[in-house]
């Protein structure tokens, strides 16, 4: 069975890209087994896989597996994902006239649903993507895809971090293309207090926080709890600081200023 798939306009200068960073000389940051792992219990699916399309081929990383395997690349639902900078999401692919004869689908156990972010490494330039499996259909809200699409940031600056280590590089301008920020670069960081200041600002329990956020109660606690900030890749930080600005908290990041809070101001 022929199998036919979109590709990028500018395949070539993503192939570049791909190979510039080297990942497929050997294995990935071990940062990446832990967004992996964050996936897989934040969103409960039975298969989280990390793929990167080379020319030919699929190069795939399941689960907490160190090594990728190569497959082929024409049956992967990411050719899809690498098409757009959003959240590639198939809810039912049995009945998705795209994917009904599809080897993935008609197999046993097949492939319902998919959801994939694309990992950009620059504006346009999509190497791969973090997918979530499921072999039943699945709904998937915007807070989902939101955090999804947090969850490819962080898996792209641990490769921009990996490959700064394994070249010798410290300076960051070296290898990052021209207008590129990487994230870990340009996020300020959440502090506890900041925390509890929204919350406080809105009137929420720490119940009604963790509700709105997707997560338990005793995450918000923890994290209000530390003592220092709550780090770049915190994921549940990211909820929690999402539902806080929904509900009209604005996190303020000052030179010569702690981190504060205020209420979001009309029009932004």
């Amino acid at each position: 069975m022929t199998l036919h798939y979109p590709t990028p306009a500018n395949e070539a200068k993503r192939l570049e890209a791909l190979h510039r960073l080297r990942i497929l000389d050997g294995r990935l940051p071990s940062g990446m087994d832990r967004i992996c792992s964050v996936a897989q219990d934040l969103f409960q699916v039975p298969v989280v896989l990390m793929v990167f399309l080379g020319e030919r081929s699929a190069w795939i990383k399941s689960g907490s597996q160190p090594d990728l395997t190569e497959a082929p690349r024409d049956p992967s639902f990411c050719n899809y994902t690498i098409m757009h900078d959003e959240v590639f999401v198939v809810n039912d692919a049995k009945a998705d006239q795209r994917f009904t004869n599809h080897p993935y689908v008609t197999a046993t156990p097949s492939l319902r649903f998919y959801a994939g972010a694309p990992f950009v490494t620059e504006p346009g330039i999509r190497i791969g993507s973090i997918c979530l499996v499921d072999h039943v259909p699945r709904d998937f809200t915007p807070r989902q895809m939101k955090l999804l699409v947090n969850l490819a940031r962080l898996a792209v600056d641990e490769l921009w971090l990996h490959h700064l280590q394994q070249t010798g590089l410290t300076d960051t301008e070296a290898i990052r293309p021209m207008g590129v920020n990487l994230d870990f670069q340009i996020e300020p960081t959440l502090t506890a207090a900041q925390i509890r200041a929204g919350r406080g600002m809105v009137n929420w329990s720490v119940r009604e926080l963790a509700e709105a956020a997707g997560v338990a109660p005793i995450t918000v606690k923890r994290l209000e709890a530390k003592p220092a900030d709550l780090g770049a890749n915190n994921v549940s930080a990211e909820a929690v600081r999402g539902a806080l600005e929904r509900a009209g908290v604005e996190f303020v990041f000052e030179a010569d200023a702690n981190p504060g809070v205020r209420p979001r101001r009309a029009g932004h």
